[in-house]
Protein backbone atom coordinates (compact mmCIF):
# COMPACT_ATOMS: atom_id res chain seq x y z
CA UNK A 1 0.00 0.00 0.00
CA UNK A 2 2.90 2.45 1.16
CA UNK A 3 4.67 1.47 -2.39
CA UNK A 4 1.33 2.41 -4.65
CA UNK A 5 1.12 5.03 -2.68
CA UNK A 6 4.99 6.55 -2.95
CA UNK A 7 4.82 5.31 -6.37
CA UNK A 8 1.57 7.32 -7.29
CA UNK A 9 3.47 10.71 -5.59
CA UNK A 10 6.47 10.17 -7.82
CA UNK A 11 4.33 10.25 -11.25
CA UNK A 12 2.41 12.77 -9.62
CA UNK A 13 5.92 15.14 -9.34
CA UNK A 14 7.06 13.91 -12.48
CA UNK A 15 3.83 14.77 -14.50
CA UNK A 16 4.18 18.68 -13.03
CA UNK A 17 8.09 18.35 -13.75
CA UNK A 18 7.26 17.71 -17.30
CA UNK A 19 4.53 19.75 -17.85
CA UNK A 20 6.53 22.98 -16.11
CA UNK A 21 9.17 22.56 -18.91
CA UNK A 22 6.55 22.45 -21.61
CA UNK A 23 4.85 25.60 -20.23
CA UNK A 24 8.50 27.37 -20.40
CA UNK A 25 9.60 26.42 -23.74
CA UNK A 26 5.81 27.57 -25.04
CA UNK A 27 6.55 31.20 -23.24
CA UNK A 28 10.35 31.56 -24.96
CA UNK A 29 8.59 31.42 -28.17
CA UNK A 30 5.15 30.51 -29.09
CA UNK A 31 6.15 31.14 -32.86
CA UNK A 32 7.65 27.66 -32.74
CA UNK A 33 4.60 25.94 -32.93
CA UNK A 34 4.09 26.71 -36.79
CA UNK A 35 5.33 24.13 -38.98
CA UNK A 36 6.81 24.67 -41.90
CA UNK A 37 7.32 21.95 -43.79
CA UNK A 38 5.94 20.74 -47.39
CA UNK A 39 6.22 23.84 -48.98
CA UNK A 40 3.39 24.78 -46.46
CA UNK A 41 4.73 28.59 -45.29
CA UNK A 42 1.85 29.53 -43.20
CA UNK A 43 2.94 32.52 -40.74
CA UNK A 44 1.95 33.04 -36.87
CA UNK A 45 -0.76 35.68 -38.59
CA UNK A 46 -2.32 32.80 -41.10
CA UNK A 47 -3.04 30.43 -38.41
CA UNK A 48 -6.08 28.62 -37.30
CA UNK A 49 -7.48 29.85 -33.96
CA UNK A 50 -3.59 31.84 -34.20
CA UNK A 51 -4.15 32.61 -30.37
CA UNK A 52 -4.41 29.56 -28.77
CA UNK A 53 -1.10 29.76 -27.14
CA UNK A 54 -2.05 32.34 -24.93
CA UNK A 55 -4.33 30.52 -22.63
CA UNK A 56 -1.09 28.52 -21.60
CA UNK A 57 1.51 31.48 -20.88
CA UNK A 58 0.45 31.96 -17.47
CA UNK A 59 0.07 28.40 -16.29
CA UNK A 60 2.77 27.34 -14.62
CA UNK A 61 3.30 23.70 -12.09
CA UNK A 62 4.55 24.30 -8.83
CA UNK A 63 5.27 21.35 -6.31
CA UNK A 64 2.29 23.14 -4.02
CA UNK A 65 -0.51 22.87 -6.06
CA UNK A 66 -3.73 21.43 -4.65
CA UNK A 67 -4.80 17.71 -6.70
CA UNK A 68 -7.66 19.79 -8.17
CA UNK A 69 -5.95 22.67 -9.35
CA UNK A 70 -3.07 20.42 -10.66
CA UNK A 71 -6.12 18.85 -12.79
CA UNK A 72 -7.44 21.69 -13.94
CA UNK A 73 -3.95 23.19 -15.51
CA UNK A 74 -3.89 19.48 -17.18
CA UNK A 75 -7.62 19.82 -19.19
CA UNK A 76 -6.23 23.09 -20.29
CA UNK A 77 -3.32 21.72 -21.30
CA UNK A 78 -5.65 18.72 -23.30
CA UNK A 79 -7.69 21.59 -24.38
CA UNK A 80 -5.48 22.97 -26.30
CA UNK A 81 -3.78 19.51 -27.35
CA UNK A 82 -7.48 18.49 -29.21
CA UNK A 83 -6.98 22.93 -30.54
CA UNK A 84 -3.65 21.56 -31.85
CA UNK A 85 -4.99 18.51 -33.54
CA UNK A 86 -8.00 20.91 -35.66
CA UNK A 87 -5.26 22.93 -36.51
CA UNK A 88 -3.23 19.79 -38.13
CA UNK A 89 -6.53 18.66 -39.38
CA UNK A 90 -7.21 21.65 -41.92
CA UNK A 91 -3.42 21.62 -43.11
CA UNK A 92 -3.78 18.08 -43.76
CA UNK A 93 -6.96 19.07 -45.83
CA UNK A 94 -5.04 21.70 -47.51
CA UNK A 95 -2.37 19.18 -48.09
CA UNK A 96 -4.41 16.85 -49.24
CA UNK A 97 -6.26 18.56 -52.16
CA UNK A 98 -3.45 20.69 -53.18
CA UNK A 99 -4.26 24.12 -52.29
CA UNK A 100 -1.05 24.79 -50.68
CA UNK A 101 -0.17 27.07 -54.05
CA UNK A 102 -3.44 28.65 -54.24
CA UNK A 103 -2.39 30.88 -57.27
CA UNK A 104 -1.62 27.50 -59.41
CA UNK A 105 -4.76 26.18 -58.06
CA UNK A 106 -6.78 29.07 -59.40
CA UNK A 107 -4.42 28.34 -63.26
CA UNK A 108 -5.88 25.07 -63.00
CA UNK A 109 -9.60 25.57 -62.25
CA UNK A 110 -9.45 28.26 -65.22
CA UNK A 111 -8.48 25.81 -67.85
CA UNK A 112 -12.17 24.53 -67.60
CA UNK A 113 -15.24 26.32 -69.49
CA UNK A 114 -17.11 28.46 -67.72
CA UNK A 115 -20.16 25.43 -66.84
CA UNK A 116 -17.56 23.59 -65.63
CA UNK A 117 -16.15 25.99 -63.27
CA UNK A 118 -19.49 27.04 -61.86
CA UNK A 119 -20.24 22.80 -61.28
CA UNK A 120 -16.50 22.80 -59.88
CA UNK A 121 -17.76 25.94 -56.88
CA UNK A 122 -20.78 24.47 -56.19
CA UNK A 123 -18.89 20.88 -55.78
CA UNK A 124 -15.99 21.89 -53.86
CA UNK A 125 -17.28 22.22 -50.31
CA UNK A 126 -18.10 18.52 -51.41
CA UNK A 127 -14.36 17.58 -52.05
CA UNK A 128 -13.96 16.63 -47.84
CA UNK A 129 -16.68 13.59 -48.34
CA UNK A 130 -15.54 12.20 -51.74
CA UNK A 131 -11.76 12.60 -51.24
CA UNK A 132 -8.93 14.48 -53.42
CA UNK A 133 -8.38 11.79 -55.70
CA UNK A 134 -12.31 11.15 -55.80
CA UNK A 135 -12.92 15.22 -56.03
CA UNK A 136 -10.80 15.48 -59.33
CA UNK A 137 -12.15 12.10 -60.78
CA UNK A 138 -16.06 13.59 -60.58
CA UNK A 139 -14.81 16.88 -61.87
CA UNK A 140 -12.75 15.84 -64.76
CA UNK A 141 -15.66 13.52 -65.74
CA UNK A 142 -17.82 15.92 -65.81
CA UNK A 143 -15.56 18.24 -67.77
CA UNK A 144 -15.67 14.90 -70.28
CA UNK A 145 -19.16 15.04 -70.81
CA UNK A 146 -19.45 19.22 -71.40
CA UNK A 147 -16.56 19.01 -74.30
CA UNK A 148 -18.22 15.42 -75.99
CA UNK A 149 -22.50 17.43 -76.06
CA UNK A 150 -20.72 20.39 -77.35
CA UNK A 151 -19.03 18.08 -80.02
CA UNK A 152 -22.36 16.60 -80.08
CA UNK A 153 -24.13 19.95 -80.69
CA UNK A 154 -21.54 20.94 -83.37
CA UNK A 155 -22.33 17.49 -85.15
CA UNK A 156 -26.12 17.94 -84.89
CA UNK A 157 -25.30 21.32 -86.67
CA UNK A 158 -23.10 19.95 -89.71
CA UNK A 159 -26.12 17.25 -89.92
CA UNK A 160 -28.82 19.81 -90.37
CA UNK A 161 -26.76 21.64 -92.85
CA UNK A 162 -26.65 17.98 -94.77
CA UNK A 163 -23.28 17.72 -94.25
CA UNK A 164 -21.71 13.98 -93.75
CA UNK A 165 -18.33 14.64 -94.09
CA UNK A 166 -15.42 16.38 -92.51
CA UNK A 167 -14.03 17.83 -95.18
CA UNK A 168 -17.33 19.37 -96.30
CA UNK A 169 -17.11 20.80 -92.56
CA UNK A 170 -13.78 22.25 -92.57
CA UNK A 171 -15.92 24.31 -95.83
CA UNK A 172 -18.75 25.08 -93.58
CA UNK A 173 -16.74 26.46 -91.14
CA UNK A 174 -14.62 28.85 -93.53
CA UNK A 175 -17.96 30.03 -94.84
CA UNK A 176 -19.33 30.36 -91.46
CA UNK A 177 -16.50 32.67 -90.00
CA UNK A 178 -16.83 34.79 -93.66
CA UNK A 179 -20.66 35.26 -93.40
CA UNK A 180 -19.96 36.40 -89.22
CA UNK A 181 -17.35 38.96 -90.53
CA UNK A 182 -20.04 40.21 -93.22
CA UNK A 183 -22.35 40.37 -90.40
CA UNK A 184 -20.15 42.84 -88.53
CA UNK A 185 -18.89 44.83 -90.93
CA UNK A 186 -22.98 45.42 -91.34
CA UNK A 187 -23.33 46.48 -88.21
CA UNK A 188 -20.01 48.74 -88.88
CA UNK A 189 -22.63 50.09 -92.08
CA UNK A 190 -25.14 51.24 -89.24
CA UNK A 191 -22.20 53.30 -87.08
CA UNK A 192 -21.38 55.20 -90.24
CA UNK A 193 -24.74 56.23 -90.93
CA UNK A 194 -25.00 58.12 -88.08
CA UNK A 195 -23.21 60.33 -88.95
CA UNK A 196 -24.42 60.66 -92.73
CA UNK A 197 -25.90 63.94 -92.55
CA UNK A 198 -22.76 65.89 -91.22
CA UNK A 199 -19.80 65.00 -93.77
CA UNK A 200 -17.14 66.82 -91.35
CA UNK A 201 -18.05 63.74 -88.94
CA UNK A 202 -18.46 61.11 -91.23
CA UNK A 203 -15.02 62.14 -92.57
CA UNK A 204 -13.31 61.48 -89.40
CA UNK A 205 -15.04 58.34 -88.91
CA UNK A 206 -13.91 57.04 -92.63
CA UNK A 207 -10.29 58.03 -92.18
CA UNK A 208 -10.31 56.56 -88.07
CA UNK A 209 -11.27 53.54 -89.63
CA UNK A 210 -8.73 54.02 -92.54
CA UNK A 211 -5.84 53.98 -89.81
CA UNK A 212 -7.09 50.60 -87.77
CA UNK A 213 -7.32 48.63 -91.09
CA UNK A 214 -3.76 49.68 -91.97
CA UNK A 215 -2.47 48.81 -88.21
CA UNK A 216 -1.47 52.05 -87.62
CA UNK A 217 -2.79 53.74 -84.15
CA UNK A 218 -5.68 55.98 -85.08
CA UNK A 219 -5.16 59.65 -84.78
CA UNK A 220 -8.12 61.14 -85.60
CA UNK A 221 -11.15 61.01 -82.37
CA UNK A 222 -13.94 59.31 -82.68
CA UNK A 223 -16.43 61.95 -84.02
CA UNK A 224 -19.87 62.77 -81.29
CA UNK A 225 -22.60 62.88 -82.57
CA UNK A 226 -23.91 66.80 -81.52
CA UNK A 227 -27.68 66.40 -82.80
CA UNK A 228 -28.03 63.27 -80.56
CA UNK A 229 -29.13 64.25 -76.93
CA UNK A 230 -28.38 62.48 -73.67
CA UNK A 231 -31.08 60.79 -71.88
CA UNK A 232 -32.65 61.71 -68.54
CA UNK A 233 -31.71 60.24 -65.19
CA UNK A 234 -33.55 56.95 -64.80
CA UNK A 235 -36.35 57.56 -62.29
CA UNK A 236 -36.15 54.77 -59.11
CA UNK A 237 -39.33 55.59 -57.80
CA UNK A 238 -40.77 52.22 -57.09
CA UNK A 239 -38.40 50.02 -58.60
CA UNK A 240 -37.42 46.96 -56.87
CA UNK A 241 -33.97 46.90 -54.93
CA UNK A 242 -33.65 50.46 -54.91
CA UNK A 243 -33.87 50.20 -50.85
CA UNK A 244 -31.39 48.12 -50.88
CA UNK A 245 -28.79 50.41 -52.40
CA UNK A 246 -26.86 53.50 -51.03
CA UNK A 247 -26.63 56.87 -52.39
CA UNK A 248 -23.62 56.41 -54.50
CA UNK A 249 -25.35 53.34 -55.85
CA UNK A 250 -28.65 55.37 -56.57
CA UNK A 251 -26.24 57.48 -58.36
CA UNK A 252 -24.57 55.14 -60.03
CA UNK A 253 -28.05 53.64 -61.81
CA UNK A 254 -29.49 56.96 -62.30
CA UNK A 255 -26.90 58.06 -64.35
CA UNK A 256 -26.11 54.43 -66.09
CA UNK A 257 -29.95 54.28 -66.43
CA UNK A 258 -29.63 50.50 -64.84
CA UNK A 259 -32.54 49.48 -62.81
CA UNK A 260 -31.33 48.47 -59.12
CA UNK A 261 -32.21 44.95 -59.34
CA UNK A 262 -29.90 44.43 -62.49
CA UNK A 263 -27.40 46.38 -60.85
CA UNK A 264 -27.09 44.06 -57.41
CA UNK A 265 -27.47 40.99 -59.64
CA UNK A 266 -24.44 42.57 -61.91
CA UNK A 267 -22.19 43.60 -58.42
CA UNK A 268 -22.42 39.96 -56.61
CA UNK A 269 -21.41 38.37 -59.85
CA UNK A 270 -18.22 40.50 -60.11
CA UNK A 271 -17.43 40.51 -56.39
CA UNK A 272 -18.05 37.01 -56.51
CA UNK A 273 -15.63 36.37 -59.97
CA UNK A 274 -12.96 38.66 -57.71
CA UNK A 275 -12.88 36.94 -54.87
CA UNK A 276 -12.71 33.80 -56.77
CA UNK A 277 -9.59 35.26 -58.69
CA UNK A 278 -8.23 37.48 -56.35
CA UNK A 279 -8.58 40.27 -58.62
CA UNK A 280 -10.75 41.09 -61.53
CA UNK A 281 -9.73 42.58 -64.70
CA UNK A 282 -12.10 44.92 -67.01
CA UNK A 283 -12.49 42.37 -70.42
CA UNK A 284 -13.29 39.79 -67.52
CA UNK A 285 -15.94 41.94 -66.70
CA UNK A 286 -17.28 42.63 -69.99
CA UNK A 287 -17.36 38.68 -70.29
CA UNK A 288 -19.38 37.96 -67.15
CA UNK A 289 -21.93 40.51 -67.65
CA UNK A 290 -23.10 41.16 -71.24
CA UNK A 291 -24.41 45.08 -71.29
CA UNK A 292 -23.25 47.70 -73.38
CA UNK A 293 -19.32 48.31 -73.02
CA UNK A 294 -19.67 51.58 -71.77
CA UNK A 295 -22.02 50.77 -68.61
CA UNK A 296 -19.85 47.84 -67.95
CA UNK A 297 -16.85 50.41 -67.87
CA UNK A 298 -18.82 52.89 -65.10
CA UNK A 299 -19.85 49.95 -63.22
CA UNK A 300 -16.18 48.22 -62.87
CA UNK A 301 -14.66 51.67 -62.03
CA UNK A 302 -17.55 52.27 -59.42
CA UNK A 303 -16.85 49.19 -57.70
CA UNK A 304 -13.05 49.62 -57.79
CA UNK A 305 -13.49 53.00 -56.52
CA UNK A 306 -15.91 51.85 -53.61
CA UNK A 307 -13.26 48.73 -52.98
CA UNK A 308 -15.99 46.06 -53.56
CA UNK A 309 -13.36 44.61 -55.74
CA UNK A 310 -9.64 45.30 -57.43
CA UNK A 311 -7.87 45.06 -60.07
CA UNK A 312 -6.04 42.41 -61.06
Amino acid sequence: MYVAQGWNLVQLRMSKYLFSVLLRVLKLDTNFLVPISDNLLITSEQEFDNYAEWDLRDIDFVEDDSDILHALKIAVVDIYHSRLKERQRRKKIIRDHGLINLRKFQILERRYPKEVQDLYETMRRFARILGPVEHDKFIESHALEFELRREIKRLQEYRAAGITNFCSARTYDHLKKTRDEERLKRTMLSEVLQYIQDSSACQQWLSRQADIDSGVSPTVPVPSNSGRRSAPPLNLTGLPGTEKLNEKEKELCQMVRLVPGAYLEYKAALVNECNKQGGLRLAQARALIKIDVNKTRKIYDFLIREGYITKA
